[in-house]
């Protein structure tokens, strides 16, 4: 689950996260008769094919017009999370929630801004009155294990992401693998981290996060050869990964490629890669 790093998926799946985390998740909509409607479902439109500086247009106009409109803040503030603006994420989460607090899209919206900032233990907050109000929402139960996973709470993490593995999303289900092989690493599993992140790649086999999990899990097996292939197909999907140009230099550097190796890690500094990025909490989306 746009993001520093740019996006991390492709448009045919990941553009269904937009709609998962839009405000028909919430349970009531808006009167058909608000003027303002119009340029919410535009922008909802737009979203579903990754064009969220322009949805964001839409839903400026749609505040404007009815600055009552809970839906349309609920959806800036996604359209807000995908274009990297993260406080104004929960700026406009905040404000759907005080017109609506029973906006569980809201509050998974916000709760992902939070995960961005790693402000995780907000985000628990945010995600559990989520599924209070509606625990059919799997995007909610993905949005809180990246969150149990930024708070060290693996065995939580896992949790969470096998309830999704239940769900009918296929979308979900590939991002609670993501955030599961994460968990799994983390304790150390590798065997099974790289056999989470296989199956999120057989749901969709372009997402570069999926094959960063299973290219950490290959390493730390000493399988680098594997893990040169698996980052190398992260880097073609999103090339602005710099934690990832690190990795695959420490496995280049172990497979004796030194060259390679340097040309990584300098690329990766370029980038302003920093050490203590390396075990971040890996963005699923």
């Amino acid at each position: 689950m746009k993001s520093p790093n740019g996006s991390l998926y492709t448009r045919s799946l990941l553009s269904a996260l937009s709609i998962v985390a839009l405000w028909s998740t919430a349970g009531t909509c808006a009167p058909t008769a608000d003027p303002s409607m119009d340029a919410v479902k535009t922008a909802e439109n737009l979203m579903k094919k990754d064009k969220f500086k322009d949805a964001r247009s839409k839903l400026d106009e749609a505040i404007k017009a009815n600055a009552g409109n809970a839906r349309a803040y609920s959806d800036r503030a996604l359209a807000n999370d995908r274009l990297g603006r993260y406080n104004e994420a929960v700026e406009d989460a905040t404000k759907a929630l005080q017109i609506d607090t029973k906006s569980a899209a809201a509050y998974i919206n916000r709760g992902w801004a939070y995960n961005k900032t790693r402000r995780y233990k907000q985000a628990l907050d945010d995600l559990n009155h989520a599924i209070e109000i509606d625990a059919s929402l799997p995007m909610a139960y993905v949005n809180r294990a990246h969150a149990y996973n930024g708070l060290g709470q693996y065995d939580k993490a896992i949790a969470d992401a096998e309830k999704v593995a239940e769900m009918k999303s296929p979308h979900a289900r590939a991002l609670a693998l993501i955030n599961k092989s994460h968990a799994l690493h983390m304790q150390g599993n590798n065997n099974d981290a790289a056999d989470a992140a296989t199956l999120a790649l057989q749901i969709n086999a372009k997402l570069p996060t999926a094959y960063v999990n299973r290219g950490r899990s290959q390493a730390k097996q000493g399988y680098h050869d594997k893990a040169v292939d698996d980052f190398s197909k992260a880097l073609k999907y999103n090339g602005r990964l710099a934690h990832v140009y690190h990795h695959r230099a420490v496995s280049y550097k172990a497979l004796g490629s030194e060259k390679l190796a340097q040309s990584d890690y300098d690329t990766a500094k370029k980038m302003g890669f920093k050490p203590s990025s390396v075990t971040k909490v890996a963005d699923p989306r």
